[in-house]
């Protein structure tokens, strides 16, 4: 049974608003983790730019995790 394009094309959509909201939380989380380091330590803006380079970080490798299987070619079952 083969599945209709219009399908997979929903499913390639729904994975990339997937990692459009995994990118946007990883840097997020990161630069609020950041702020508030900053806050309780007094080293404005020190912990923000290191929470915003882990996050940025996290979402490179993530998305880069998520996108791999769309990136490659499909692969053919024999049968």
């Amino acid at each position: 049974m083969t599945r209709s394009p219009g399908l997979e094309r929903l499913e390639v959509a729904v994975r990339l608003l997937g990692l459009g909201w995994y990118i946007a939380f990883s840097i997020l989380v990161g630069v609020l983790a950041g702020v508030w380091l900053d806050g309780r330590s007094g080293l404005a803006p020190l912990f923000t730019l290191i929470g915003l380079g882990l996050g940025l970080i996290a979402a490179f490798v993530g998305s880069y995790r998520m996108a791999a299987p769309l990136l490659s070619p499909p692969t053919r079952r024999k049968g």
